[in-house]
């Protein structure tokens, strides 16, 4: 019970379930704070790395994300874009062209009460969850984007709770309660970006009753989540699932986009990636940590989901580090 206590009390809650009943479910953002930030051209940066989840909000400027891990991808971001990433997915934020001589560096954490320089070239509201089973989550499935073209109502909300974000910093009298409206703005902006996920894939209110069965998905993503490198099985999977293996397979697939198995390895990888950049893990002890029977099956795979060597990852990414 007190390491229960003791993870919620450090926010360690977990937006893992990524179907329509989430959406219901009581969703605590404990532990969830927000600042603003600016930059001007040309700027090169990344959000602080670590086990977080960061929302950034793009209130002026335009630049681009580019994350290259865990696949190659760039989001060019605009006034009124919304983009959730992970903090343990190398990325950067920067001006077009990006300009690569220049070092990458964190952005200024500008307190809420603050304003910004009106010459900055970009401003953003960023929010930041000291959680790692979000970040995974991210990992698997992506950065989560959108904006008023592309999810205009769940867009218009988010910015709507981020207007109400600004008023509870204005004036005297306001801290009282302060911490639980801020953690319910919080969970307003994870809300509807849950939705426009939802949205873009057509699972609509009026096919919530067969979502309901997504349950069962929730419960193996929590389960790879809390064990990555156990030794699972669909068969398995399927009966924490409650559900047959054809079905789950099929539902897990339309869910996450990937089968169960996919997932796993990739999320395997994932955690080896990490484990390789932090440490001086050879390739023969990756490969074991993550389950292949040699280190060229386990090359092999890595190249296939990253588009380089583990080694060529390592190099490329120390080398940032060390630029920054």
């Amino acid at each position: 019970m007190t390491n229960k206590k003791e993870k919620e009390a450090n926010g360690i809650q977990s937006f893992r379930n990524l179907d329509a009943s989430d959406i219901r479910a009581d969703v605590r953002m404990d532990g969830v704070y927000f600042f603003r930030s600016s930059a001007s051209y040309p700027f090169r940066k990344r959000l602080d790395p670590g086990d977080y989840s960061y929302c950034v909000m793009v209130r002026r400027g335009h630049f681009r994300l580019s994350i290259d891990f865990p696949e190659p991808r760039f989001i060019d971001l605009a006034p009124g874009s919304i983009v959730g990433v992970s903090g343990l997915a190398p990325h950067r934020l920067h001006s077009v062209p990006e300009p690569e001589a220049m070092p990458l560096d964190s952005f200024q954490r500008v307190p809420i009460t603050e304003e910004i320089a009106a010459e900055s070239d970009v401003e953003l509201l960023l929010g930041v969850v000291p959680s790692e089973n979000i970040a995974l989550t991210n990992l698997i499935i992506g950065p989560i984007y959108l904006s008023r073209e592309s999810s205009p109502e769940c867009a218009r909300r988010i910015w709507k709770a981020a207007e109400l974000l600004d008023e509870e910093f204005v004036g005297a009298g306001q801290e009282y309660g302060q911490a639980i409206i801020v953690r319910r703005i919080a969970e307003i902006i994870l809300i509807n970006m849950t939705r426009s996920i939802l949205i873009a894939r057509g699972e609509t209110d009026a096919r919530e009753a067969g979502l309901v069965k997504s349950r069962g998905v929730s419960t193996a993503i929590r389960a790879f989540l809390d064990a990555p490198l156990e030794n699972w099985s669909i068969d398995r999977l399927a009966r924490l699932a409650g559900m047959s293996r054809t079905k789950f397979t099929e539902e897990f697939r339309r869910i996450v986009g990937r089968t169960p198995m996919q997932t796993l390895a990739r999320m395997r990888l994932t955690l080896v990636a990490r484990k390789i950049l932090a440490e001086d893990t050879s390739v023969e002890e990756a490969a074991d940590l993550a389950g292949y029977s040699s280190a060229a099956a386990f090359i092999r795979a890595f190249s296939r989901e990253f588009g380089t060597t583990p080694l060529q990852w390592r190099k490329r990414h120390l080398a940032s580090i060390e630029l920054s």
